[in-house]
């Protein structure tokens, strides 16, 4: 599989370097990890399509059925892009920067690594 093929993957899939990847529940602070998907600012895929693909695969349906809201309502990828990756001085080794942001009954963090981390409340 090539870096900028989509996958969601299962824990089994993580460990061959996948994009996507499905972990075991675990809770922090009320929150219960879903999926996680990584940005890479050198591919061709844009931190938009990260994002709505984290959301599909958490919600098991394919990106097309990602609609409501629609995620330029509820958030600016572009400024997540510049506050995160676009700095020269800001490398993903040299700060833990994360934008955390709500898309319906998901947690979703962007981290200055290019991990996109979606959770639900642990009690749902």
């Amino acid at each position: 599989m090539t870096e900028n093929e989509d996958s969601t993957s299962t824990g089994e899939d993580a460990q061959f370097g996948s994009d996507t990847e499905r972990g075991p529940e675990t809770t922090d602070g009320g929150w219960a990890f879903i999926t996680q998907s990584h940005y890479d600012p050198a591919t061709t895929r844009d931190i938009t399509t990260v994002i709505v693909e984290a959301i599909a695969d958490a919600e098991g349906v394919s990106v097309t059925e990602v609609l409501s809201p629609p995620l330029y309502e509820v958030i600016d990828a572009a400024a997540i892009e510049t506050a995160l990756f676009g700095r020269p001085d800001v490398s993903e080794d040299s700060t833990e920067s994360t934008v955390e942001f709500r898309y319906n009954e998901y947690k979703i963090e962007v981290k200055a690594d290019g991990w996109v981390t979606v959770s639900t409340r642990a009690d749902e």
